[in-house]
């Protein structure tokens, strides 16, 4: 064999020239910039005609075949025509052969990938990665799938730099080439879970804080794993210089990316809109589950470098999410003036009101005072996240709220008076404000859109009602058997009553010829509501005078004062009259100018008996106690007896200053208690004095009543016919079997034996007469 050097060039496509009639047969194909060679005879000429090519090539001496480079060929049909005349067709089409770097950038401990594309599908190729001076630094053989596209993996490369690859066609030779793209050197730092265990209720949603440390600004969040809980989701993090990043997961719409409307945003999303971070949903192994994710624990994986590292067990931050099973817990009623609360906007403006006593428990509404109702909830947060508000779950069925008039304070034969509750919303009338588990719906007397007037005493229930399939959640079983969904409605009520606005002032109405007075009153509106009071002398008063002071507070226990009050120009005995006004109730009262002003009623409690005592359920109790007004205004007040904070008697008391009584509840009933312990005392609206009641069991007192049978010893007296019969008269002893009573423990409980005591007396009379006769 020859040493001979020969140039060998490959032509993956062939083109018969010598074919003398033009058929389906002398159709020939290649692709675009893949070497042809034209097959002919030697020294053939070839002419070769199609879009924007009209050449001449030949295969030279000695040689039977032409290579016709095609790289600047379009696509279409070429004639090519021998020497005899013999004409071939040779279409050209494009492969379609590209090939894109993922990134821009990478690092030196990022995976450098690319993805392939083609027209043709099931294609063998070479990929090279070639640094900025051409050279190849690696080299990939892959084959583009039956979806046309590859992804070619090169790993990290540990040169920083500029890179490009390069693809070539294994068959065709065809090549194409990506843009440029860098390689820098990897930040160093690190990622971490602010909490690496998250807990959060089913359909709530759940944050999960990611904290960057150094010059890391990307972390790569797995939750969940497809094969050990059957859902896993895909979020990229881009810190965007932030310290801390928070990521909202919504658990009511994960694994339902395929709904209507729904979008992988809605899923995974910067829960912190200030923020110049960005969160990026990438994929979701489920997209049309019918129910929320169910209760469990879920793992939650992290990496700085890819998805990748954390599906091949190389996370650098691991932790887990456990969701449990939600809940509808209850309402709460709170009460607040619109003069505070229009200044409302947060749950931390709520908690500083109540901190301050202007936001107050109550069970009424009064005229302009606004009503907030706090629903304790868990699981609400997923589709308040999606939905936008309140108003559009309640628009499109998934939570029903009511407000009607309780049954018991209904007129008869009247309908219930019932609020428009879509229409408050349309109106902007309704306002809620929401937190982990607690929303606040609150809107102002004025605003309650109902059927007909409101009036005083009138009961409303409201009814807030979830009704949301996903939600609800209900075992299908048990659906299939129920008459409905309505079945699995959860459901929280509270009620509350409308009271007429009233107030009075504190009487007796007395003030000083002096400056910085002060005038006091009560009335059932709502805290933080400002008015004004203004005294006005009575007509015949010289010189006459006129005071105002302005925006006077109603406090949490229903008081208010009106102080600063610049009296020095009036004179002892003149008269005025005080009134409230720009209030949403009316107070007038007539008061007079004095040399001294009594300080202030102050019912105070002592002496109360009995203390800490022990007694038999059933007992009636006796107790008594010292009431004393220690200031110096007359005033009339309720004095209440109450056994475990339940009042069971009471009566009303009048004192002037320095005056006391003492004030007795008797005949108590206990038979409604049980045994047990419980706080016992007397309480004015100023003070109160308590002490232990021990309830036991009256059973045990049965057998001291055996000691009555004692009294039998009586009939001895009989005896006296005989002197036997003296011996009889010991049956007196047998009255003491009236001690035998003592069972119940009557007489052994200071104030409480009244009844024991008059048993004693009859049963002691009852002897003496026997004695006489």
């Amino acid at each position: 064999m020859s040493d001979d050097d020969f140039d060998v060039t490959f032509a993956p496509s062939t083109v018969d020239t010598t074919l003398n009639s033009v058929s389906e047969s002398d159709f020939f194909e290649a692709f675009a910039g893949e070497n042809v060679a034209l097959e002919g005879a030697e020294d053939d000429a070839f002419d070769i005609d199609g879009p924007g090519v009209s050449r001449t090539r030949g295969t030279g001496s000695n040689s039977q075949v032409y290579v016709l480079d095609t790289d600047d060929f379009e696509t279409g049909e070429y004639n090519i025509t021998n020497d005899n005349g013999d004409e071939t067709v040779l279409e050209i089409s494009s492969l379609g052969l590209e090939v894109e770097a993922d990134e821009e950038n990478f690092t030196t401990s990022d995976a450098v990938t690319a993805t392939v594309t083609s027209d043709a599908i099931n294609r063998d190729i070479t990929a090279d990665l070639l640094d900025s001076d051409g050279d190849v630094v690696d080299t990939v053989e892959t084959t583009i799938d039956s979806d046309g596209e590859v992804v070619v993996d090169f790993g990290t490369q540990s040169e920083t730099g500029t890179y490009t690859v390069e693809v070539t066609d294994d068959n065709s030779a065809v090549t194409a080439e990506s843009g440029e793209f860098d390689v820098n050197e990897a930040p160093e730092g690190d990622i971490t879970f602010e909490e690496s265990f998250v807990t959060e209720e089913r359909g709530d949603v759940a944050n999960i804080t990611i904290n960057f440390q150094g010059d890391l600004e990307t972390a790569y969040l797995t939750i969940g794993d497809d094969d050990e809980v059957g859902y896993e989701t895909n979020v990229t993090v881009e810190s965007g210089g932030e310290d801390s990043v928070t990521v909202g997961f919504n658990t009511y719409i994960a694994g339902n990316t395929s709904a209507s409307g729904v979008s992988g945003s809605d899923v995974a999303f910067l829960a912190d809109s200030d923020s110049d971070a960005t969160v990026t949903f990438e994929n979701e192994s489920e997209t049309d589950l019918n129910n929320m994710l169910a209760a469990g624990t879920y793992p939650v994986e992290m990496s700085d470098t890819s998805f990748v590292a954390t599906a091949n067990g190389n996370s650098d931050a691991v932790g887990d999410l456990e969701l449990n099973e939600r809940s509808v817990e209850g309402f709460q009623l709170w009460t607040s003036s619109a003069d505070v609360f229009e200044d409302v906007e947060t749950v931390t403006d709520i908690t500083n009101g109540v901190e301050n006593g202007t936001v107050v428990e109550t069970d009424t509404l009064t005229e302009s005072d606004v009503l907030v109702h706090e629903l304790t909830a868990t699981g609400l947060e997923g589709p308040l996240e999606l939905n936008g508000d309140l108003e559009t779950l309640v628009d499109n069925g998934a939570i029903d709220i009511r407000i009607r008039q309780t049954a018991d304070t209904t007129a008869p034969n009247s309908p219930r008076k019932t609020a428009d509750v879509t229409s408050m919303f349309d109106d902007g009338d309704i306002t809620v404000i929401s937190t982990e588990g607690n929303y606040f719906i609150a809107f102002n007397e004025n605003n309650l859109d109902l059927s007909s007037d409101i009036a005083d005493e009138d009961a409303f229930e409201v009814r807030v009602q979830v009704r949301d399939e996903r939600l609800l959640d209900p075992d299908e079983d048990a659906l299939d058997d129920a008459d409905g969904l309505e079945e699995f409605y959860e459901t929280a009520t509270a009620t509350f009553t409308y009271e007429d606005a009233t107030g009075e002032f504190d009487t007796p109405v007395e003030v000083q010829a002096a400056e910085n007075q002060s005038i006091t009153g009560t009335t059932n509106v709502a805290p933080g509501q400002e008015f004004n009071v203004r005294v006005r002398s009575d007509s015949g008063v010289s010189p006459g005078f006129v005071q105002t002071a302005e925006g006077v507070t109603v406090q949490a226990d229903g008081t208010f004062e009106a102080s600063g009050l610049d009296l020095s120009e009036a004179s002892v005995n003149d008269t005025f009259t005080v009134t409230a006004q720009q209030a949403t109730f009316e107070a007038e009262e007539d008061g007079t100018v004095v040399e001294t002003v009594g300080e202030a009623a102050f019912l105070e409690v002592s002496e109360l008996n009995p203390q800490d005592v022990t007694a038999t359920v059933g007992d009636a109790l006796t107790v008594t106690a010292t009431v004393e007004n220690t200031g110096g205004q007359e005033v009339t007040q309720t004095v209440e007896f109450r056994v475990g904070g339940d009042a069971v008697a009471s009566q009303e008391v009048t004192l002037a200053g320095g005056e006391s009584t003492t004030v007795e509840f008797a005949d108590v009933d206990t038979s409604g208690l049980d045994a047990g312990e419980y706080e016992h005392g007397v309480f004015t609206d100023d003070d109160e004095q308590t002490a232990t009641l021990t309830l036991e069991e009256g059973g045990d007192g049965s057998d001291g009543s055996d000691g009555s049978d004692g009294s039998d010893g009586s009939d001895g007296s009989d005896g006296s016919d005989g002197s036997d019969g003296s011996d009889g008269s010991d049956g007196s002893d047998g009255s003491d079997g009236s001690d035998g009573s003592d069972g119940s423990s009557d007489s052994e409980t200071p104030g409480f034996g009244a009844i024991v005591a008059l048993v004693a007396l009859i049963a002691a009379a009852l002897l003496a007469t026997r004695r006489n006769e």
